[in-house]
């Protein structure tokens, strides 16, 4: 019999900080927060939560290292905050250990850009990990994303509006006036495992959210009005590579993918990415959907092919960072 897997949740739209770096010649030194607390986060919980700013305050929980980094140095793609920077290096524990950090930023001068709060991730790992690295530009593997011969069936989302505040249009910038409280709270989703809940068949995420949940045989992500670059956004994270959109798809989609763990070289991550607020139902771990071990479950590679897709492995300049020397974060 199966064991259950597990789901993590992860509020990937409230965290801005996958954005455009400020030149790294910029003259003076990276602006820095004010006051900033890094704890280990509890153990053996699965719950991630990525808040970035809001008001004066930055804050993440659970993230490992790899997630700070990406914070720091990451590129933009529809809100979707890690796998879109190659890492070289880093210690054994990049992954593995994970913290929950609290910072204060000081907001006499206004609102900040995003790119300053970026910066100021830069400076919080140079001094309490005592952080050493630099982007350079590699000739490296990468996947290109085409349509297939027959053509895209990727299903086109029925509304093609972009979800509302806080989705794929971003959070508010970091010390700007609090956003205007909403009428009422949503209903709350049942929890994971239940009768129309994540881990149920016909479950169908919140429009504007990613799910992926794990189990003994493989992983099921699905997404709802979701542009193409959201859908490479959390590939490259499985496939441990780039990869490049050329299928010159537009609008919005709804997508599943179910596959295989097999063959994949990045670390498997479980998140559910979900529109801003209180998290639906358990935070931490929960059941995903029971799958026989009889049934056969294609590979990455084939499930994005039932969407009329390909891709295509290649070569091309990647911008990376490069790790050299890096410590386990100073005690506040």
């Amino acid at each position: 019999m199966n064991k259950p897997g597990k789901v993590a949740l992860m509020l990937a739209a409230t965290a801005f900080a996958v954005v455009p770096l400020l030149s790294q010649t910029s003259p003076g030194p990276k602006p820095s927060f004010e006051v900033t607390s890094i704890k280990p986060s509890t153990p053996n919980n699965n719950f991630i939560r990525l808040g970035g700013a809001r008001g004066d305050r930055y804050s993440m929980t659970g993230a490992n290292l790899r997630m700070l980094l990406q914070n720091a140095y990451g590129r933009p793609s529809a809100g979707i905050p890690f796998g879109q920077l190659q890492i070289i290096g880093g210690p054994s524990w990049i992954d593995s250990d994970r913290w929950d950090v609290q910072a204060t930023a000081d907001c006499s001068g206004g609102v900040l850009s995003r790119e300053q709060v970026q910066l100021m991730v830069q400076s919080m790992l140079e001094d309490r990990f005592q952080l050493k690295a630099h982007l350079e530009t590699r000739e490296l593997p990468i996947y290109n994303l085409v349509v297939a011969k027959d053509g895209p069936k990727i299903k086109a989302s029925a509304d093609q509006t972009l979800p509302g505040a806080g989705g794929l249009l971003g959070p508010p910038q970091p010390c700007s006036p609090a956003p205007d409280a909403p009428a009422g709270p949503p209903p709350p989703l049942p929890l994971p495992g239940q009768r129309g809940g994540p881990g149920d068949p016909n479950f169908v995420p919140p429009r504007g959210a990613i799910l992926m949940m794990a189990n003994p045989t493989g992983l099921t992500m699905q997404g709802t009005a979701q542009p193409i670059s959201a859908l490479i956004g959390v590939i490259q994270q499985q496939v441990g590579r780039p990869v490049v959109d050329k299928t010159d798809l537009k609008g919005l989609f709804d997508f599943k993918l179910q596959f295989s763990r097999e063959g994949l070289p990045a670390p498997v991550a479980g998140p559910a990415l979900l529109p801003p607020g209180p998290p639906p139902g358990a935070a931490g771990p929960a059941p995903g959907p029971a799958t026989a071990a009889a049934d056969p479950v294609p590979s990455l590679f084939t499930s994005v092919q039932e969407l009329g897709l390909r891709l295509e492995s290649a070569k091309g300049p990647v911008e990376v960072l490069v790790v050299e020397s890096v410590q386990k974060p100073t005690e506040n």
